[in-house]
């Protein structure tokens, strides 16, 4: 089976770091991330509580993995954690699109139902950005692809 590659243009994630942006003051959110369901993640805002934020995603992800199993999400797109501790927020999980979710994490300051709707909002306003970025995936043995991306990487410098 041929391996699946996930990527995205610096501009989508340009978009979609403006869009977190609005959700977590939107939400007074501790913190959100954007992650890909194999732990890789793709934009965050705030810091989690005790872990790096990579570290964080990657323990999302599986968590969200095992939820599937326990919750049927065939019905819904979303699972809202509640956490019964002091340091930890609350998390609510929404799936973007099949490989994509955004983890929004919050307390008291902000209700379930505030994060739930801006959680909707925010997958189905950067929907298109990740769909269009995966639509074109490019070969990524090609010369065209492998110059393009030292062009990217050098571009700053």
């Amino acid at each position: 089976m041929a391996r699946q590659f996930f990527l995205l243009s610096g501009e989508a994630i340009e978009k979609i770091e403006s869009k977190m942006g609005e959700l977590v003051s939107q939400t007074k959110a501790k913190f959100s991330q954007v992650i890909d369901r194999s732990g890789y993640l793709i934009a965050s805002r705030g810091q989690p509580p005790h872990i790096h934020p990579e570290e964080f995603g990657a323990i999302s992800a599986a968590v969200l993995s095992a939820m599937r199993v326990v919750v049927n999400l065939a019905e819904s797109q979303e699972i809202t954690m509640k956490v019964h501790s002091q340091t930890m927020p609350d998390l609510h999980f929404r799936w973007i699109n099949p490989r994509v979710f955004v983890l929004v994490a919050f307390d008291n300051a902000t209700s379930d139902h505030a994060v739930r709707d801006a959680a909707r909002s925010f997958a189905s306003e950067v929907f298109p950005h990740l769909a269009q970025d995966q639509a074109q995936a490019p070969d990524l043995r090609s010369n065209q692809f492998i110059e393009e991306k030292i062009e990217e990487l050098f571009r700053d410098l």
